[in-house]
């Protein structure tokens, strides 16, 4: 992008078809910014372009894409400047799985790592270089509560939010000064489709601080406006992420076995 470029005003938004996802794109267009929508399901983001487009909102595109397969983040980098470039880059898209370790796919667990962890990490790289020619480029990760702690029964989803915060909090030092925010948005359980993915039925439906998908939005685009590193949404939530900072791992551990263990 040369000198004589304008600055990139585009939003890219993954894991958009749906849930926080599809509520952050409806938000960020409503205030102006045009998004770059990435999943897999193009009706879904069709249906999101064109309620834009009813509202006289700024521009959603939809670029469907399996950002778990080899060579998805450079295609969507390609997508982004074709459109302007990057300004900002929202790392929604993951999934989970529960149950118990040993009886999990593994063609799901290499799955659910590889779009958790490594999608984001090589997002993140290909499309830095946009953010920081905008000026005020924003990168955020969505993590969740669970990257706090261990989470029997959800162990590689809880390791892989823990490394989503770790890899986040790290960035964020490192582009310290340089224009670029990073923030770790770290939600408890969000009443979306993912219970249904992860095989928890409605577990998540029960339990205290459940935010809507649009509140969730909502605690995220305050947080990028806070340029908080490091954002747990519901007090409940933030009190048990200060918590277990303090507590014997072991305690913390058998706690977190006990909220999750599988129903007989």
């Amino acid at each position: 992008m040369s000198p004589t470029d304008p600055r990139p005003t585009l939003a890219v938004v993954t894991g958009a078809s749906a849930g926080i996802g599809a509520a952050l794109a409806r938000d960020i267009s409503r205030r102006g910014r045009p998004v770059l929508a990435i999943a897999r399901r193009i009706e879904r983001l069709q249906t999101l372009a064109a309620e834009a487009r009813a509202l006289g909102q700024a521009e959603i595109i939809p670029f469907t894409v399996d950002l778990a397969r080899e060579g998805a983040p450079e295609k969507v980098a390609e997508a982004a400047r074709e459109h302007g470039g990057a300004a900002w880059l929202v790392n929604n898209a993951g999934f989970g799985a529960y149950g118990q370790f040993e009886r999990l796919d593994p063609a799901r667990v290499r799955e659910m790592i590889r779009l958790n962890c490594e999608t984001l990490v090589l997002l993140s790289h290909a499309l830095l270089p946009d953010l920081r020619a905008a000026g005020d480029g924003v990168l955020l990760n969505v993590a969740s509560a669970a990257a706090f702690q261990a989470t029997p029964y959800m162990s590689v989803y809880g390791a892989t939010k823990a490394f989503v915060l770790s890899f986040s909090e790290g960035l964020a030092e490192e582009l310290r000064g340089t224009g670029v925010y990073v923030g770790a948005y770290c939600p408890g359980p969000v009443s979306t489709e993912f219970g249904e993915v992860a095989g928890v039925g409605s577990r998540f439906e029960r339990v205290p601080g459940l935010l809507t998908a649009e509140e969730a939005a909502r605690e995220a685009l305050a947080q990028i406006e806070r340029r908080a590193v490091v954002h747990v949404p519901t007090a409940v939530y933030r009190l048990t992420s200060t918590a277990v900072r303090f507590m014997p791992r072991a305690v913390v551990r058998r706690l977190a076995a006990l909220a999750h263990r599988e129903e007989k």
